[in-house]
């Protein structure tokens, strides 16, 4: 699976930052806070919550589907680092505040702060090092790197029940910089260059006056196909999308999967070499995938988790997707996370003065072909002051718009979702 051309200087940009990180402000573990806290994860079987935090997770997913393009793009957005996100920033929320993100991540209270402890410590056991996106070829094991931070802007005189929160159920890095400066600005763009691999290369928070706070989620997967498509196989075929029908590479194989069809959509299930799996679910023809209700999306889900493995001779598109940044307010908005914008509390992160959410951002990154998937993707919130059966195989032609949805197995976390309308390279 080779680099985007565009991507072979990452390396170099790296460098870069780390010089000017060295010659306008401290490095970026120089600013660290210390904690007595230390990490502490939660078992998945002692979080009972996550039974609301994974549907409520889906459904932010899909708000953020609906809202990251125009009808004739692609769309590409995770709802993992999305709720993760959210779930920092919850850790610092009171009253009302705290209720409307509660209902938003499916889950209320120390059992909220449980659940997403719990499923991102579920994803932990497949970390390793991002930098190995940048190889030639993909991880002989699936990778999954999660990782957090804080970045607090030297004017915020914050609590430190806040920053033990975020260390010990999240693992979050503790930074703190002057956020209205180049050195800021530097430490929040090699955070995100480093664990994305470079596929992110860059924060999308813009640095203020009055930010006092910025939050950072990245979610970064590696992983090669259970069975990989020959590449001898690859070939053009027409994909009819809003602009019309043109020819587009697509990737071929017949294999015993996981296929199930409901209300007019066909669904099929690859798996990776273990732990996660990429659902291929394509619509009635004319319409967007990205308009798929929730209860259709848990039936086509359910369906494929409880069918055994059938032959499906399956063509569809290979995909290289990064969409601009999405500006993740119209998407909380609809979530009924509107007052985030307006007067929240945020006196969990301090009583010193009050705080608000200014900018939110999510960048994301997708590239799948016959060995497998790369994606990764950065959420970043700033808050600032206020004042099988053999015989017959089934075919699936994925030659319109559809929807491609990648998860973590066990836990049924949706960790990526794309509305694939015109395949982009």
């Amino acid at each position: 699976m080779q680099r985007p051309a565009h991507r072979a200087t990452t390396a170099g940009a790296a460098a870069a930052v780390a010089l000017a990180l060295a010659a306008c402000g401290p490095a970026a573990d120089e600013g660290l806070l210390p904690s007595d806290a230390e990490r502490a994860v939660v078992p998945l079987a002692d979080a009972p919550a996550t039974a609301g935090a994974v549907p409520a997770t889906e459904h932010l997913g899909l708000l953020a589907l609906r809202t990251a393009a125009e009808p004739d793009e692609d769309a590409l957005v995770s709802p993992a680092s999305l709720s993760l996100a959210l779930a920092l920033l919850a850790e610092g929320a009171r009253g009302e505040t705290a209720a409307t993100l509660d209902t938003a991540l499916g889950a209320a209270g120390p059992e909220r702060t449980a659940a997403y402890n719990a499923l991102a410590g579920a994803l932990a056991e497949h970390d390793g090092d991002p930098a190995v996106v940048r190889d030639k070829d993909l991880p002989d094991r699936p990778l999954l790197h999660l990782a957090n931070q804080a970045v607090l802007d030297d004017d915020l005189v914050v609590e430190q029940d806040y920053v033990d929160a975020l260390t010990t159920s999240f693992g979050a890095g503790i930074q703190r910089t002057d956020l209205d400066s180049g050195a800021g600005k530097a430490l929040l763009d090699a955070w995100v260059d480093e664990h994305t691999g470079g596929l992110v290369e860059r924060s999308a928070i813009e640095p203020d006056g009055a930010l006092r706070l910025v939050l950072q989620n990245a979610v970064l997967l590696a992983a090669r196909w259970e069975t990989p498509f020959e590449r001898d196989l690859t070939t053009d075929v027409d994909f009819t999308g809003p602009a019309g029908t043109e020819p587009v590479e697509m990737v071929r194989g017949t294999q015993p999967w996981a296929y199930a069809a409901r209300d007019g959509w066909a669904a099929v299930r690859l798996p990776y070499d273990e732990a996660f799996h990429a659902d291929v679910l394509l619509p009635p023809p004319g319409t967007d995938p990205a308009e798929v209700t929730t209860d259709t999306l848990a039936a086509l889900t359910g369906a494929l988790d409880a069918e055994s493995p059938r032959a499906v001779e399956l063509t569809m598109p290979t995909l290289e997707i990064e969409p601009p940044a999405l500006d993740l307010a119209p998407v909380l908005e609809q979530a009924g996370l509107g007052g985030l914008f307006g007067t929240p509390d945020l006196s969990g992160v301090t009583t010193a003065e009050p705080l608000r959410l200014s900018q939110a951002m999510q960048q994301a990154y997708l590239r799948l072909d016959e060995e497998g998937t790369v994606a990764a993707a950065v959420t970043e919130l700033g808050v600032e002051a206020a004042g099988g059966v053999p015989e017959q195989a089934v075919p699936m032609l994925v030659d319109r718009p559809y929807l491609l949805r990648i998860a973590h197995t066990r836990t049924a976390l949706p960790l990526f979702l794309a509305a694939v309308r015109t395949p982009a390279h």
